[in-house]
């Protein structure tokens, strides 16, 4: 049985990202690479990450486009098993960012591992700081939500949309709002 058109033309368009990301990497820099992400299409978008760092696991379904910002590579991005990322998700990889196994990332989330105040008369009082975030098994982070530094979400809970989580997330709880807070338990 051969593969089919649809099949061998979607394999020519990965190897072709996979190139492209490459030359440009090496070219131009990681930043240029990295913006060509942007236009990659959905198949290519898992390869591509994969071959410059990240760790992602079996059966994700990753939507295009994603935003990376504070990188040289992806190497601090970590994606377990059956996950969905959305649509335009930004993701700071100052520092690690962990998604655990079975986890659903809606549209436009923003995951924020800093806070640097490198040019403002306030980094006297507030040093550049960073730290990872985990989202373990099992949660749901809404449309529009922002996942700041520090942050647990922990097995079984959920950010409803829009929420901006600044603290950690008990499991089986939903938070909601800015900043979020306990909207109710799940159990």
């Amino acid at each position: 049985m051969g593969l089919g058109l649809g099949k061998i033309i979607s394999r020519i368009q990965i190897r072709f990202d996979l190139v492209g990301f490459a030359m440009r990497k090496r070219v131009m820099g990681f930043d240029q690479a990295n913006a060509f992400l942007r236009r990659v299409g959905k198949k290519s978008i898992i390869p591509l990450l994969r071959q410059n760092g990240a760790v992602i696991g079996n059966n994700c379904d990753i939507e295009v486009p994603l935003i990376f910002h504070n990188c040289r590579d992806f190497r601090n991005l970590h994606i377990g098993n059956n996950v969905h990322i959305g649509k335009n998700c930004f993701f700071d990889l100052r520092d690690r960012i962990v998604i655990q196994d079975n986890v659903v990332v809606s549209m436009q989330t923003a995951f924020i591992t800093h806070m640097d105040m490198s040019k403002s008369g306030l980094k006297i009082k507030y040093p550049p700081i960073q730290k990872p975030i985990l989202i373990k098994n099992d949660s749901y982070i809404g449309a529009s939500s922002t996942i700041l530094m520090g942050v647990t979400m922990q097995q079984f809970s959920m950010a409803a949309a829009g929420a901006v989580v600044t603290h950690d997330v008990q499991p089986w709880t939903m938070v909601g709002g800015v900043p979020a807070k306990l909207i109710k338990n799940l159990e």
